[in-house]
């Protein structure tokens, strides 16, 4: 088994967009799933209000709102983990996991927001449309 790391179809950066245009790199969910159960780590952006360290910002007039905080899911085989990209806090995952749609969108339109439960724990995630349906069978698979 290997330990490789890589992004995900759908998290991708500047320079994945310019391969994938010149026909150097076209990944895919298929792909995906096929580099999970060879061992690779998978990594899928994901911005979240509600994972680790909770923070507020002040609005004005005493007022706060949640800052949601930017970072990375580390989905493997039975392991799922959440890092923040600025601060490398961990959170670790645990199931049972169900994911349904939020009921609030996001205004970003390649970008998809979910209420994810965790055991007991609950929390908004907002994650690429792209890797949908990657995370969905992910942690489908991790309940089982």
């Amino acid at each position: 088994m290997t330990t490789e790391t890589r992004r995900s179809a759908g998290t991708r950066t500047f320079a994945d967009v310019l391969l994938s245009w010149v026909g150097l790199r076209r990944l895919s969910t298929e792909q995906d799933l096929a580099d999970l159960q060879t061992g690779t780590t998978l990594q899928v952006f994901c911005s979240s209000p509600t994972l680790g360290t909770v923070k507020t910002l002040s609005v004005g007039k005493g007022r706060t709102v949640p800052h949601t905080a930017t970072g990375y899911l580390h989905l493997a085989t039975g392991a799922v983990t959440w890092r923040n990209q600025r601060t490398g806090e961990t959170v670790a995952l645990r199931g049972p996991f169900r994911l349904s749609p939020s009921e609030r969108r996001t205004p970003q339109r390649q970008m998809t927001r979910f209420d994810l439960v965790a055991g007991a724990e609950q929390h908004v995630i907002v994650i690429p449309k792209a890797d949908t349906a990657l995370v969905t069978r992910v942690l489908e698979a991790a309940d089982r």
